[in-house]
């Protein structure tokens, strides 16, 4: 009974764990926001928290510490990367090596032998756009969008990069949303607050955002394995297949060589029962 309540709680965790729904918060004013929250827990991202120091932990003795083992790791760091240059450094010489003991004709079918082991090339391409349109039925679904706030005035150089800049705003916004709702979630565009304007007594662009999107982590791991099963799938059906070794026909020559053999000695005996 307390084993079932054990694996019973451990279920009802991962359940949990699946459904939580995590969104990121993303605002600009005079500086950049990046805020994750889950739970009711908002975590800022950008810009991050100011580090709390602590007087006790910069006496002589622990700064003294803290150097002696950033040296240390700095040495080890610095001994990994001349091995791993020299082990590099190695392998390229001998591959060059190898290389120029082949002829011609050798590197050629090596070559041949290297494209054979892949799967067509159109293959590869329709496996491809299958994996793009699984990731995007699939994955994206599971994003919901949240558009708050987008007001944006365009400044610049001079009035035509402003108009310039204004139009490719304008005309490019309606696009970008029709996009995020076809392949995921888009919310709050009707509600949202979007002013494009221009500003032409300004040479830079302003921008009041406040933009955002929500998942889940078990939507997102359930689209990413189906994704990475499509993948793998694909790629198996798509595989060169091992050519299956035939059995070698016996050669005719040697044959009629082994008949004419094993005839031989009965000419031999019928000749001397003549006798």
């Amino acid at each position: 009974m307390v084993a079932l309540a054990i694996i019973l709680g451990i279920i009802a965790l991962f359940a949990l764990i699946f459904n939580v729904r995590i969104k990121v918060t993303v605002e600009m004013k005079d500086e950049l926001f990046l805020t994750a929250s889950a739970l009711g827990i908002k975590i800022p991202i950008i810009p991050q928290r100011p580090k709390k120091y602590k007087l006790r932990d910069y006496t002589p003795k622990k700064i003294a510490k803290r150097a002696a083992a950033a040296a240390k790791k700095a040495k080890l760091d610095a001994e990994k990367k001349t091995n791993k240059d020299a082990e590099k450094a190695l392998r390229k010489k001998e591959k060059q090596e190898k290389e120029a003991k082949l002829t011609k004709a050798e590197k050629k079918a090596l070559r041949k032998k290297k494209m054979e082991s892949l799967p067509p090339i159109p293959d590869m391409i329709s496996l491809f756009l299958n994996i793009i349109k699984v990731l995007f039925s699939g994955l994206f679904k599971k994003f919901h969008f949240h558009v708050e706030r987008l007001r944006i005035k365009v400044g610049g150089a001079d009035a035509a990069q402003i108009a310039l800049v204004y139009v490719a705003i304008t005309n490019g916004l309606h696009p970008v949303f029709a996009f995020l709702d076809k392949v995921s979630n888009l919310h709050g565009v009707n509600k949202a607050d979007i002013e494009i304007s221009t500003d032409y007594l300004s040479e830079e662009i302003v921008a009041d955002v406040k933009l955002g999107f929500s998942t889940s982590i078990g939507g997102v791991l359930g689209a990413v394995i189906k994704v990475a099963w499509k993948a793998l799938v694909g790629w198996i059906k798509i595989s060169p297949k091992p050519k299956s070794q035939e059995p070698q026909k016996p050669d005719k020559t040697l044959t009629d060589n082994k008949e004419n053999t094993e005839k031989i000695p009965e000419i031999q005996q019928s000749g001397a029962s003549r006798a």
